[in-house]
């Protein structure tokens, strides 16, 4: 005897069908229990032989006919007085395909011979796979209809869309002028400081792009070093030694450069050199030339 126990092709009496090819069987075919009216005490046999094709999950009732309460249910089965069979399922996910609500992934949790089925398609819905509880028509239509069902509206979801992707423009605006001013107040702020060491005497006016360069990378380092030096600075410091026409020698060891002029190196084929050596002070001399910060990208 075999029993079909859901076609793809009837709409239930909770208004949606079941996609047989969306039926998660496996954890039924590990234990195939038959239950009486989906009692879970009330277990008359198993199934065998389940099988989804061509739109149908079909099955073969075993009956436990050793427990009398079983062998009359089969009785009356074989006899033609009980024909309703009806699944326990839960669903995961509805879908409306042309115009029909389909249950595209449920899980079977169990099949029941019923005396009196809900209707073509017999079912009953739980809420959790441990069947604790099962769902009402109400119930099923708020979770799932409610919550899950609402229409999709593509024109307003572009429009949302486009509004929250001119915000993002906007603030990355922002964020690029915001970079730019603080660049530029950090920049006057260590050419104060470095115009005013310069003019109390700590420092030669031939050193101020290093020391700007230095500022700019080490704001409090730079502080602490010229709060403690003194206001005249010796012959040797105040005019140093002027710089060779190299790279290497126009670089010290601590990382800072000389005065030589972005075009100065420009024309001389030093720039790629003094970023790797000195980027720091390759960076200054990028913004004393563009008026704007580098950028690798």
């Amino acid at each position: 005897m075999k029993i079909v126990l859901c076609d793809s092709n009837t709409i239930n009496s909770y208004g949606f069908r079941t996609s047989v090819s969306g039926i998660d069987l496996e954890r039924f075919k590990k234990n195939p229990v038959m239950l009486y009216n989906h009692d879970p005490e009330k277990v008359i046999g198993k199934w065998e032989n389940v099988k989804a094709e061509n739109d149908q999950l079909t099955a073969e009732p075993v009956f436990d006919k050793k427990d009398p309460f079983a062998a009359e249910i089969a009785r009356k089965v074989e006899d033609g007085f009980i024909k309703g069979c009806s699944m326990g399922l839960m669903i995961k996910t509805i879908t409306k395909s042309k115009g029909i609500d389909t249950a595209t992934e449920s899980l079977l949790l169990e099949a029941s011979i019923v005396s009196i089925p809900a209707d073509e398609n017999a079912l009953v819905l739980y809420a959790d796979e441990n069947r604790e509880k099962t769902l009402s028509i109400n119930e099923f239509n708020k979770l799932f209809y409610d919550m899950e069902k609402k229409e999709i509206n593509i024109d307003e979801l572009q429009t949302e869309l486009t509004a929250k992707n001119d915000i993002i423009a906007d603030l990355s605006a922002q964020i690029s002028e915001l970079k730019k001013a603080l660049a530029e107040r950090e920049y006057r702020e260590a050419e104060g400081v470095v115009n005013a060491a310069i003019q109390e005497g700590k420092l030669p006016e031939s050193v101020k792009s290093i020391a700007l360069a230095f500022f700019l990378s080490n704001p409090e380092d730079t502080k602490k070093l010229l709060s403690v030096l003194n206001g005249k600075q010796t012959k040797e410091v105040q005019e140093p030694v002027a710089p060779a026409v190299s790279l290497s020698s126009m670089v010290k060891k601590d990382g800072a450069a000389s005065t030589r002029s972005w075009d100065e190196l420009d024309k001389a084929g030093e720039l790629k050199r003094l970023k790797e050596i000195n980027p720091e002070e390759f960076r200054r001399l990028f913004f004393e030339k563009f008026g704007s910060e580098y950028s690798d990208n």
